[in-house]
């Protein structure tokens, strides 16, 4: 059986959920060859302003293959099902890892590039569980809640949230003043407490 019978969504999610199917390494191998290079394109693609391209290039050749053997544990343990193409899944399982490397060094990246992957993953419609291998209960709804404001605000909690910038520096990157920053951080602010039914403290911050 060639590489494109064993991708196809029905062969493979009928090869993962039986991890003694001697076919289950194969079918690795296959997704390796045939997806790696697409998904390094895609990420490149998606992130074409980056300042970082060899460094990011590099990161997604190892959350790709981080992501793999992920895949290939959980399906070993029988936790693994396909909803949509394997090729979504499998990108899915890659841009997690990749996100790691971005919460990691976010500051390197930038807050924006955090993001839009965070985005991304919502894009693909990633199953809920896997999203707290990357995020906790509390970064989760926090980043669900700001995704529903405007954007500029939204801008602003993150990189204070998850930047761990200050006002200034936040105004600094976005070529505006402290004070604008502060009110636009009111404003946020009072959004999300109505959004979330909670009192924001510094533990959020």
């Amino acid at each position: 059986m060639d590489c494109q019978e064993l991708t196809k969504a029905a062969v493979a999610v009928d090869i993962m959920q039986t991890p003694e199917d001697k076919r289950l390494a194969g079918l690795f191998h296959c997704i390796y060859a045939l997806f790696q290079g697409s998904f390094l394109n895609w990420i490149q693609q998606r992130y074409s302003n980056t300042r970082l391209r060899e460094k990011l290039r590099e990161d997604a050749k190892d959350a790709f293959q981080n992501g793999l053997l992920v895949l290939y544990d959980k399906s070993r343990k029988k936790e693994i099902s396909i909803n949509g193409s394997l090729k979504t899944v499998v990108y899915s399982f890659g841009l997690l890892q990749l996100l790691a490397y971005f919460k990691k060094d976010r500051m390197m990246y930038g807050i924006q590039d955090y993001k839009h992957g965070f985005d991304l993953l919502l894009e693909n419609a990633f199953q809920e569980n896997e999203h707290q291998e990357l995020l906790n209960e509390k970064e989760k709804k926090l980043m669900e809640a700001i995704s529903k404001l405007p954007q500029k605000q939204g801008e602003i909690l993150i990189m204070k949230f998850f930047g761990r910038l200050r006002s200034k520096e936040i105004a600094e990157k976005l070529g505006v003043s402290a004070g604008n920053i502060d009110n636009e951080s009111a404003k946020a602010y009072k959004a999300l407490r109505q959004i979330l039914k909670v009192k924001l403290s510094t533990e959020w911050s």
